[in-house]
Parts: structure tokens; sequence; C-alpha cells
């Protein structure tokens, strides 16, 4: 994280967050190589998650042994996950059940509401969340738009997508590099 952290808290001041639509705290190229202990380090207690191309293919319900291995070792933490997606609770449930978490269907995202419930669904607080996605407009956005930090992953696949993903996925061309250069790649300021 970048700027000052309060004693109190681990977590910088929310003043210094500012509305960073766009500006996720780290990139990384693969939900595996983000340290549970550096999540717990700097603050974060709940972690909300993207399904596709996040934690598994587009409308896959296999998830990588990595994946696998990474969700249980949150535990270790003192960590807590939720799956958020626009997705269906039918789509949704196979994949919460076989991770031990829970999940909220139907965020549509970017809207800050799914957010919102998420965050209480969970008892959690917005300035111990962590939202983790692979997409600026819907995942990032959104997560700033409810107030909390976020962390853009690489996208497991772009050989298939849903239509609007697509669409997305070309109008986030228009200014993803310029995101991408002033990210810390694989790591977090600490």
């Amino acid at each position: 994280m970048s700027g000052t952290l309060s004693e109190a808290t681990g977590r910088r001041p929310s003043s210094q967050k500012g509305v960073r639509l766009f500006r996720p705290i780290a990139y990384f190229e693969s939900l595996a190589l983000i340290k549970p202990a550096d999540l717990q380090a700097l603050g974060y207690r709940l972690l909300l998650l993207d399904v596709d191309n996040t934690i598994t293919t587009w409308n896959n319900q296999q998830l990588a042994p990595e994946v696998e291995r990474w969700f249980a070792r949150l535990l270790q933490y003192n960590l807590r996950a939720c799956l958020l997606s626009n997705n269906s609770a039918e789509r949704l449930q196979g994949l919460a059940d076989r991770l031990g978490i829970a999940f909220c269907a139907k965020a549509r995202k970017p809207l800050p509401a799914g957010y919102r419930r998420a965050v209480q669904q969970m008892g959690g607080r917005p300035e111990h969340t962590l939202m983790l996605g692979d997409q600026l407009l819907t995942d990032i956005l959104g997560a700033s738009l409810a107030g909390l930090d976020s962390v853009l992953l690489r996208p497991i696949s772009l050989a298939q997508e849903f239509r609007w993903t697509y669409v997305n996925r070309r109008i986030e061309k228009l200014f993803i590099k310029g995101v991408l250069a002033r990210t810390p790649h694989n790591h977090f300021n600490m």
C-alpha cells in the first residue's frame, strides 16, 4: 500500500485513498502469487473474489490445484473469503461449497451495492476488505466506488469469455498500460 500506515489499524488513513477509480493497490500475474501472510500484514480480514478468469476460466466449475491450496491457506492467516460475481447462485454454489466459503451472486458489478452487500453479509468492514479480480471496468471500478481496496489479476485465459467481458476488455485496452505503469507488480508496497 502506498502512503503512511496508521499505527492503530495498520492501514493507510482513508483521507489518502481519494477517489482512484481504476487504481488497484497491486497487479499480480496469478492468485497463487499473492501471499496470505502479506494480506494479513496489510490489515485485510475479508477477501472478495471475482470468479470467471480470476479463480477459474470462464463458465468452468473446475479449479486448479494451486487455487484450491491458496484458499486452504487463508484460514491459517485469519482471512475470510467470499465469491462476488454477476453470475447466478447456481453457478457459484458448487465453487463456494468446494472452497468452503460464502458467495454473493448477481452482484451487478461495478455498482457498489453488491460489494457493500457482500461486506455486510460477511460481517466485515470496508477498511479491512480487499477485492481481487481480473477486470478494471467491473472488479476494480466497483471496489473503488464501494470504498474498497482492490488487486488486479491477470486473466487466467482470454480464449473464451462472456460477450460483454470481451467488450469491456476492448475498452480497458485504452488505458490499462497507464494503470499498470503506476501499479506494483507481483508484490505489495508494504
